[in-house]
This record gives structure tokens, sequence and C-alpha cells, in this order.
């Protein structure tokens, strides 16, 4: 199998397009703030953070659980996966 390396930004920023797309603006702008302000974003168990941790694993992405129940999601590193997934996640978000 093939394995290729992607930046978490632009995971996140595919993340950002799914959530804007499923109308989930709360999320977004949020997403968005963060990537805009900070290298990464810390995620709880409230709805808009599982929101934007589900966007962000279903675009390839895999936040780092932390102390108790937050996990954190790293702008500045990178992500290996398979080719096929990635290209999967491509054609479902963009066509």
């Amino acid at each position: 199998m093939n394995t290729i390396t992607i930046e978490n930004r632009e995971i996140a920023i595919m993340a950002f397009d799914k959530l804007c797309r499923e109308n989930k603006k709360d999320s977004a702008l949020r997403l968005a703030g963060c990537m805009l302000k900070h290298s990464y974003i810390s995620l709880g168990i409230g709805d808009i953070d599982w929101e934007i941790d589900m966007a962000i694993r279903q675009c390839g992405g895999e936040p780092r659980t932390g102390y108790r129940y937050t996990a954190r999601f790293h702008f500045n590193l990178k992500t290996e996966m398979e080719k096929e997934k990635y290209d999967r996640a491509v054609k479902e978000l963009y066509g």
C-alpha cells in the first residue's frame, strides 16, 4: 500500500470546508480561529468540539488524546495515511 505524508494544516482546512458545507458554522468558525491564532486546537466534550473532532477524523486526521477528556490536534505536525484513504476523502469533499 502506498502511504503519503500530509500536513495537519491541510487536513484542518479540509475539515473546515466539510463543516461549512454541512452548515455547522459555529464549529467552522472555532476551527478557523484556532488555525489563525494557535498551532493547535484543544477539543473537549462539547457539541462544537465533537463536530470538529469528527470532521478532522473523517478527513484523515487523528487528534491526540490528552489530559482527562481533551484531545489536541497540532496544525504544525504531519500525518501519514494511505493514499487511497486520502483520495477518497478529497473526492468525497471536493467532488
